[in-house]
């Protein structure tokens, strides 16, 4: 059983040591956090382009990737569906952990299993997150988390309700919606 949460970075949030990765709790607002949400999407200097988030996975009560762990700029978007993608195509893949020099690693191995893994790229190259996982029920796991985060954009009306580039669309989280659908489509084919 897993359970992935999404968090967003609080606006303005100092870290008390600027070369570390370590965030706390404190510094972010869950999107179940309803009466904080709005206030968080009002920010005047926020944009849905560039959304600072955090990931928690957890499976069977382990946490893997924890409140402690990294973050990145428009995870959903530009890390886990785009290694979702990948890894549906070729077994394997393999992007930026957001905008960090820190990578994300799927690798299909036997048994219908997967190899997760978050590591930094530079030496001494840092394991944040490792374990083996059931494929298809973590896929899936995702594919819901990152429905969650779309829908509560959507719900929210954040792209409807500030200004962006022109090449946004302002219905950018029904179409990323519409993109997993089409993810968990592939994802139930795998073998």
């Amino acid at each position: 059983m897993f359970e992935i949460k999404t968090f967003l970075e609080k606006h303005s949030y100092e870290r008390p040591q600027l070369d570390s990765f370590e965030y706390t709790r404190e510094h972010y607002i869950g999107l179940d956090e309803s009466s904080k949400l709005k206030d968080y999407f009002a920010y005047r200097k926020f944009t849905p382009e560039y959304i600072q988030i955090h990931v928690t996975i957890k499976y069977k009560n382990k946490t893997l990737v924890g409140i402690d762990g990294v973050n990145g700029l428009d995870l959903w978007e530009q890390t886990y569906l785009d290694a979702i993608a990948q890894y549906v195509e070729k077994r394997n893949a393999e992007t930026m952990y957001g905008i960090d020099p820190i990578t994300l690693k799927l690798t299909a191995l036997d048994n219908k299993l997967l190899h997760f893994l978050i590591i930094d790229e530079w030496e001494p190259k840092y394991i944040h997150a490792e374990a083996v996982l059931p494929e298809k029920e973590f896929l899936e796991a995702l594919l819901t988390a990152a429905e969650h985060f779309w829908q509560v954009l959507l719900d929210y009306k954040v792209f409807e309700e500030k200004k962006m580039r022109e090449t946004t669309s302002s219905d950018y989280p029904v179409q990323m919606i519409k993109q997993l659908k089409k993810l968990r489509e592939k994802v139930k084919l795998l073998n």
